[in-house]
């Protein structure tokens, strides 16, 4: 009976290491996964220049959508911008396998505009405006993974990443004015795990 407690209280000592061991190992995990797409329009009407860029990005779900239009006038040097970027959990955005195409699902936002009234001041407004955009995947798939490894005293930080992208044409309406072709538009994606531990 006497050697039966002492195998018990073995175990249960060893037991006691084991979770004691666990505890003072600190570890975590932290994932990122986004998809992104981004185009540039410039459309010339006589004298006046307008470019339209659109960067459209989910991560994790969260779609994140930034806009900038910005027009001057060549011989007048009348000049003006609209600015905007918000963010939807709403299902807005996709990409399709192998990058043949993505879109951007009607949405609206509202922008911020300045630009130099007849009077030679600044004016300040603040318009919603519905966006829309399609892109189309061409040429090659281009991939680049990378590791990194980091240790500092009894931490250690590895992080891997593989990063795709693929060029694309991509067309877009403001309000449902069309944008024309953006041939030197592209389509993305980011992975990353990076882990963590700490003895």
């Amino acid at each position: 009976m006497k050697q039966f407690y002492k195998i018990l209280l073995a175990l249960v000592l060893l037991l006691a290491m084991a979770v004691n061991a666990g505890a003072m190992e600190q570890k975590s995990i932290t994932r990122q996964n986004s998809e992104y797409a981004s185009a540039n329009w410039v459309q010339n009407e006589g004298d006046i220049v307008t470019q339209t860029y659109l960067y459209v990005e989910k991560v994790n779900g969260n779609t994140y959508i930034s806009l900038s239009i910005q027009t001057y006038n060549e011989l007048t040097g009348y000049w003006s911008n609209k600015y905007g970027n918000m963010y939807t959990q709403d299902n807005v955005f996709s990409i399709s396998k192998n990058f043949n195409s993505a879109c951007l699902s009607e949405i609206e936002m509202e922008v911020y505009e300045n630009y130099y009234d007849d009077m030679g001041g600044w004016t300040y407004n603040v318009e919603t405006i519905t966006v829309k955009a399609d892109w189309n995947g061409k040429g090659e798939i281009t991939e680049d993974r990378s590791k990194y490894v980091s240790k500092y005293g009894d931490s250690t930080s590895r992080t891997g990443a593989a990063s795709v992208s693929r060029s694309a044409t991509a067309t877009g309406s403001i309000n449902n004015y069309r944008l024309g072709e953006d041939p030197y538009a592209t389509i993305s994606s980011y992975n990353s795990v990076s882990k963590y531990m700490e003895k």
